[in-house]
């Protein structure tokens, strides 16, 4: 065998050489790897306070979203069917797997529910101010019909004052033409409608202290007269009448007068 076909013979059979590394090499892969395990662990924890964030969140939005849920069930009873998903995802809102595609439609259905109860409520106190509105107008129309019927009572009222103050003053110069009034009064003047009457004088006073006496019938008087005199009897009387005196002539007897009358 050649010097040749030996060397390649040995070359052939001999064990491959290891590769090794530095050991500056081997710290900073050690370096690298520790430095994203953190980065990796911090990323884990911010997002498990943004997910606890959002599930709080779809926790306090889902009374309002399973309330909308049943208004809308209600509304459109037709389409229960294909609706009827939109209640397991009401009822497990807080435990939703997929947080990003929750929200959105979560936070839209609580938008909507809110506006739909601040438009009833804006309706409900609109229809109160209406009603109240119209009870307002029905008192002011009733007020306006009371003022006016009012009016018509004073201005009839006025007119009949009008005339009897009218009649009043030409009874007062009738009066003060005889005269029997010497003062005179201004009737159209209130206080002067309800001073006190003047003091009469004249014919007027006499009248008055004649209606002021009690009548006296005469015939009654006479009778009375006549009765006490002779103890309750009437008889004939003192003169020399034909019939009724004592000192006549004829029959004296009350009997016999009766029949001469």
């Amino acid at each position: 065998m050649s010097d040749a076909d030996s060397a390649a013979a040995t070359t052939g059979t001999a064990a491959p050489v290891a590769e090794t590394f530095s050991a500056e090499y081997v710290a900073s892969l050690k370096a690298e790897l520790e430095a994203k395990t953190n980065s990796e662990a911090a990323l884990k924890s911010k997002y498990a306070n943004y997910e606890n964030r959002q599930r709080a969140q779809l926790t306090e939005l889902q009374p309002a979203v399973q309330a909308w849920i049943k208004e809308g069930l209600e509304a459109g009873a037709e389409f229960k069917a294909d609706m009827e998903s939109m209640i397991g995802f009401g009822d497990n809102l807080h435990q939703a797997a997929n947080i990003e595609s929750a929200m959105p439609l979560a936070r839209m259905i609580s938008c909507h529910s809110a506006k739909i109860k601040r438009e009833r409520e804006e309706f409900s106190q609109a229809s109160g101010a209406s009603e109240a509105l119209g009870k307002a107008n029905k008192e002011i129309d009733e007020l306006k019909a009371q003022l006016e019927a009012k009016t018509a009572r004073v201005g009839e009222l006025e007119g009949l004052v009008n005339e009897r103050t009218s009649a009043a003053e030409r009874l007062q110069e009738e009066l003060a033409k005889a005269g029997l009034v010497k003062e005179k009064f201004d009737f159209s003047n209130a206080k002067a409608r309800e001073a006190s009457p003047p003091e009469t004088t004249g014919a007027i006073a006499r009248t008055e202290s004649l209606n002021a006496q009690p009548f006296v019938d005469p015939l009654l008087s006479f009778v009375q007269k006549s009765s006490s005199a002779t103890n309750g009897r009437i008889g004939l009387s003192a003169t020399n009448h034909h019939i009724l005196g004592a000192g006549g002539a004829g029959d004296q007897g009350i009997e016999a007068a009766l029949r001469m009358a």
